[in-house]
């Protein structure tokens, strides 16, 4: 049985070169840890490029090739594991050190994002994703059968993670959150003429779905005059080419590449609408619980997509799910948006979006976990 001694919790990260939006998770993990009751919740990002924040440590130089970098986080858990109650480690893909360190750490806890054998074909298209994959396959169950318990970012993923390799296992729920101390509301500067929506990513993947969004553009009876879809974030010359093949269709969108932060919240004060993932399906998922939508939800922008979000209720006003795109539907729920502001989206959202609450949900369950309320 526990006492009141909070529970000593460190979530660990590795990784080759640390994405910016992993850094902004983990500081807004670190403010929000002051907040929870009943844990000390400490993270460790671990990786090959300069430690930028108190909480990043920089592989060794001898360590920093691909399998070595597992080696090194397996090393760092092990540590951890000593003088923690609860380790939460990232899960690390085709990681063949799973077999040497999983049986003996006996306080770890993987944390997966997705059904990661399925996903690497897509990250890696040809023979080296299909063979990540297999390798993943074997790996994986091993780390995940020789862990403490599984936590997945929806309760899709936990539960795939354990049927597939460790029926039984207790499985948790450590949902994305955002820092409303960080993420601001934006202006706003709507017009009543137009309809703008945005959809916004580092780089437009298979699961992301842009490629649906122009299909429904091609095959609409009609695209409304007032209707921009403003695109930010990096194309491929494909997809740039599959916008130009639609003709005098194409005008509908605005490709913006990537934007500094001024330029990037001006043109979301003027938006209606945020796109969600629209293709998730092809990760095999059909639930979701993105960064992306939770910070323009934080922004006070309601959100179309086109997958279930994990951690909102489906009579959720200002997240709206379709199984598939539909110019007229996407235009009709955007005019439904002009009569809420921004202060009534953000205010509605933050009990579900926000850090510290998905953080305490996951401590409260690992605390569960150590006093073994899951037991088989």
């Amino acid at each position: 049985m526990l006492t009141s001694t909070p529970l000593r919790v460190v979530h660990l990260t590795v990784y080759r070169d640390l994405p910016s939006g992993i850094r902004k998770q983990i500081k807004w993990e670190q403010s929000a840890s002051k907040r929870l009751q009943g844990v000390e919740w400490t993270s460790l990002a671990v990786h090959s490029g300069p430690a930028l924040e108190s909480f990043e440590r920089r592989i060794p130089r001898l360590l920093r090739a691909m399998f070595l970098r597992n080696l090194y986080g397996w090393l760092t858990t092990l540590r951890l594991a000593r003088t923690n109650d609860v380790v939460i480690v990232r899960h690390m893909v085709f990681d063949p050190f799973a077999f040497l360190f999983a049986p003996f750490i006996r306080n770890r806890v993987s944390l997966h994002h997705s059904r990661e054998w399925e996903e690497l074909p897509l990250i890696r298209p040809g023979l080296a994703g299909r063979l990540a994959g297999a390798l993943e396959r074997i790996t994986g169950w091993v780390a995940v059968r020789c862990a403490m318990g599984v936590m997945g970012v929806t309760t899709e993923i936990a539960r795939f993670q354990v049927e597939s390799r460790a029926p039984g296992k207790p499985a948790g729920l450590y949902v994305n959150g955002v820092d409303l101390d960080t993420v601001h509301e934006v202006a706003d500067c709507r017009s009543d003429d137009w309809v703008r929506v945005v959809f916004m990513s580092n780089t437009f993947s298979e699961w992301h779905g842009l490629d649906r969004l122009v299909d429904a553009v091609r095959d609409a009876p009609t695209v409304p005059a007032h209707l921009t879809l403003h695109l930010i974030g990096h194309l491929s010359e494909p997809q740039k080419q599959q916008i130009t093949a639609l003709g005098s269709r194409a005008k509908v969108f605005r490709i913006h590449g990537f934007l500094e932060t001024e330029a990037y919240r001006a043109l979301l004060a003027k938006a209606d609408v945020g796109l969600g993932s629209l293709a998730m399906d092809r990760q095999n998922l059909q639930e979701g619980a993105t960064l992306k939508v939770r910070e323009m939800l934080g922004m006070g922008l309601p959100v179309y997509s086109g997958h279930a979000d994990t951690a909102l209720d489906t009579k959720f006003p200002f997240y709206h799910h379709v199984a598939s795109v539909d110019i007229a539907g996407l235009e009709q729920f955007a005019q439904s948006m002009k009569t809420h502001s921004r202060s009534e989206v953000r205010a509605a959202a933050g009990p579900f979006i926000e850090k510290a609450a998905t953080m305490q949900v996951a401590a409260d369950w690992l605390r569960g976990l150590c006093a073994g309320d899951f037991k088989r």
